[in-house]
């Protein structure tokens, strides 16, 4: 396999003359879409639509073939039925263009080897990078350019995002916007037959717009390539590793005509070269809010406030069963919070600021914590019990996470979570925009706080080795 450089990749992802090969005036075919985006991104660049029969598409002049096409293309997208690519592909060669864009279908996922391995045996002495086939293409919101066929318009943010499925990532942009999560690349790599995981994730790991990378993948073509870029990385790499179960191992084969492997191999490789592994793509987006919003916990230890005991108890568990400890508090901190709680009630960690718990009692018992040289990471949480006011929960969470900002010798992560109904809703909202992570469930804060520990682990090991 070729090596790519990121420089390579750059003239990939910022192309200055994009064609597409398949262009159509019907709206229900894919090089149809693929065109419109191009023209409808906020990106400068010259587009030329490829078409044997047509004179203009949506107001661009056609030309019959690549070679017509006057000075250099950048990139070029192909969208035509499978038989026809290898002869295109062999056009593009002879029009020394860099990058190359499969989004056609019918290769190895659907049995046809000799095809995909024709379409290998093109490009192999060539310069050319290609990704494909039977891809949706990727989209740039750093730059604002769409050079996919697919709908869905991602917000700009740092979280790059790879994906062996199609469809699957067409959802990650939804679920990232309803979340308000901000990506800067999105990008699906379905049959890999050049451009891998392992030259993406070396890419985003220079790449000054990404600061968590983050991958739905069923198999790797390079373990190792794979493992020594996500291990040479300087940024928390999060992995969705489908085909665990044998019968996920045959819908992967299906799919994209992926050999599974060993799940508990690409486990223990993924641990060792110091990725996340994320169980569902709903993981990856809790971690990598958390990742992206926060510092790494520089240890395992964490304090817990909350205004419902049974909620502080079941984040016990849950960060007991991913690796976290809870620990008693100092006595420092035992009065600091003993201060601000009703005489009845005696500070613990949990730290049960019970259920009229307002702002003042939030904010001071998050401030004791940060303060705690015996305390790694901070978890908020509130039950909307009738007595007391969400706003104030928020409101508490909020002011903590400037004052965070603003006293970087805390540099502990804050995280919160929630149980209650539609008065939350809007306070949720206001969190995640602001870009606090909060969550739903005891489980999903204690698996994000695991993942900052993790990460800050990664750092302390680097910084030894370096």
């Amino acid at each position: 396999m070729k090596q790519i450089t990121n420089h390579e990749l750059e003239t990939f992802f910022k192309p200055k003359s994009i064609a597409v090969v398949g262009a159509s005036k019907n709206s229900t075919k894919i090089g149809h879409a693929a065109l419109k985006n191009i023209l409808i991104s906020d990106y400068e660049c010259d587009i030329y639509p490829i078409n044997l029969k047509e004179e203009k598409i949506l107001g661009v002049k056609c030309y019959k073939k690549l070679a017509d096409v006057p000075g250099k293309i950048d990139l070029v997208l192909i969208s035509i039925p499978a038989n026809f690519v290898p002869q295109i592909m062999k056009e593009c060669i002879a029009k020394k263009v860099e990058n190359v864009i499969i989004i056609s279908s019918g290769f190895s996922e659907v049995g046809n080897h000799d095809l995909e391995n024709e379409v290998k045996q093109i490009i192999e002495k060539s310069n050319m990078h290609v990704l494909g086939p039977n891809v949706m293409g990727y989209k740039n919101a750093s730059d604002s350019l769409d050079a996919s066929f697919v709908f869905g318009v991602p917000r700009k943010g740092r979280l790059a995002l790879i994906s062996q499925s199609g469809a699957l990532g067409i959802g990650m942009i939804y679920l990232a916007n309803n979340e308000f999560m901000g990506v800067s690349k999105i990008i699906g790599v379905g049959n890999k037959i050049d451009i891998d995981d392992d030259d993406l994730i070396d890419y985003f790991a220079q790449d000054p717009e990404t600061k968590v990378i983050g991958l739905y993948i069923e198999g790797v073509k390079d373990g190792r390539g794979f493992m020594n870029s996500i291990k040479a990385c300087d940024k928390p790499v999060l992995v969705v590793k489908a085909g665990r179960s044998s019968a996920g191992a045959r819908a992967t084969a299906s799919h994209t005509g992926s050999m599974a492997g060993s799940d508990k191999i690409y486990e223990a490789a993924i641990k060792q070269a110091g990725g996340i592994r994320c169980r569902d793509i709903a993981e990856l987006f809790d971690m990598a809010r958390a990742l992206d919003g926060q510092p790494p916990a520089q240890g395992n230890r964490i304090g817990i406030i909350t205004n419902g005991g049974g909620l502080g108890i079941l984040l016990t568990d849950a960060c007991e069963a991913n690796g976290l400890t809870i620990p008693k508090l100092s006595p420092k901190t035992y009065k600091k919070i003993d201060k601000i709680l009703p005489d009845l009630v005696k500070p613990n960690n949990p730290a049960d600021l019970v259920a009229d718990a307002g702002f003042y009692r939030y904010e001071s018992a998050t401030k004791a914590l940060l303060e705690d040289p015996n305390i790694d990471g901070v978890i908020v949480a509130s039950v909307h019990g009738g007595y007391a006011r969400p706003r104030e929960f928020t409101g508490a969470i909020l002011k903590m996470v400037k004052q965070q900002k603003l006293h970087e010798e805390y540099n502990k992560p804050i995280l919160a979570t929630w149980v209650g109904g539609r008065e939350f809703e809007d306070l949720v909202w206001d969190l995640k925009t602001a870009g606090v992570p909060i969550y739903p469930s005891s489980w999903r804060t204690a698996r994000s706080m695991m993942a900052l520990y993790i990460e800050g682990q990664r750092i302390k090991r680097e910084r030894k080795q370096n």
